[in-house]
C-alpha cells in the first residue's frame, strides 16, 4: 500500500490560500504561498490549537486566525503580533508533513520516509473531488485499484483516499485539459453509482 494519498485538487487550493482536508481521521491545512508552493500541516496552532486552515496567508507565511502568529514555509513560527520584537524560539513550529503535487492532484505522506517515486509520474488537469459515503475498502474493490491506491483508467487519473471510517474522497483528473469537464461528470455518475450499488448491499 501506498505511503502516498491525494487530499484535493491542486486548482482548489490558490495562491494565497488555506484548505482543511482530512486523511484517516486526522485534519491537515494545506496552504500555497504567494510563490505557488503547496504545504500540508497538521491543522493545528501550535499555540492554542485553533485550525490553521482558518488563517490566512502573509508575507508568505500562514497566520492563524485566532492570536495571528504567523509561520513560514518551514513551519517555524516567524512573528507573534502580541511581541513583535521578540525572537521567536527555534522549537515553535507547525507539525509538517511531506506533500507533492502529482497529475492536478496535491499528495500528502503522514510518513516522512515515503518516496515521491510512487506517484503519477504523467501530467494530469484536476477535474473533480467528491465526498463519497461508502468505506474506502468497498470503494477500492469496487473500482479495482491496485495497491498504489490510484490508476490510469478512460484518459481520466482516478484516487481516493479515507477522510474517516466509512467516508471516501473520490478525486478524478484529466490526462488532457480538454477532456476535464466530461471527467468531472464522470466523477459525479461515478459517486452515484457507488453509493447506490453499496446501499442495496446493505438493505
Amino acid at each position: 500500500m501506498t505511503d502516498w494519498f491525494p487530499l484535493a485538487l491542486c486548482v482548489d487550493v490558490p495562491s494565497g490560500t488555506a484548505a482543511p482536508a482530512r486523511l484517516r481521521g486526522a485534519e491537515i491545512a494545506l496552504w500555497r504561498g504567494p510563490d505557488g508552493q503547496i504545504h500540508a500541516w497538521e491543522d493545528r496552532c501550535p499555540h492554542r490549537g485553533m485550525r490553521l486552515s482558518f488563517g490566512f496567508v502573509r508575507d508568505g507565511n500562514l497566520a492563524c486566525l485566532y492570536h495571528g502568529w504567523q509561520f513560514g514555509a518551514d513551519a517555524a513560527c516567524r512573528h507573534i503580533p502580541a511581541h513583535p520584537e521578540l525572537r521567536v524560539p527555534g522549537t515553535i513550529r507547525a507539525t509538517a508533513y511531506k506533500v507533492e503535487e502529482r497529475a492536478g492532484m496535491v499528495w500528502v505522506s503522514l510518513d516522512g520516509d515515503a518516496d515521491a517515486a510512487e506517484l503519477p509520474d504523467q501530467s494530469g488537469f484536476g477535474a473533480r473531488s467528491l465526498l463519497v459515503q461508502v468505506p474506502v475498502d468497498v470503494v477500492r474493490a469496487r473500482l479495482e485499484l491496485p495497491e498504489k491506491g490510484w490508476i490510469w483508467r478512460d484518459g481520466a487519473l482516478v484516487a481516493v483516499h479515507e477522510s474517516e471510517a466509512g467516508l471516501t474522497m473520490l478525486h478524478l483528473a484529466a490526462g488532457n485539459l480538454a477532456d476535464r469537464n466530461e471527467i468531472a461528470r464522470r466523477a459525479k455518475t461515478l459517486r452515484d453509482s457507488l453509493e447506490a450499488r453499496y446501499e442495496r448491499v446493505c438493505a
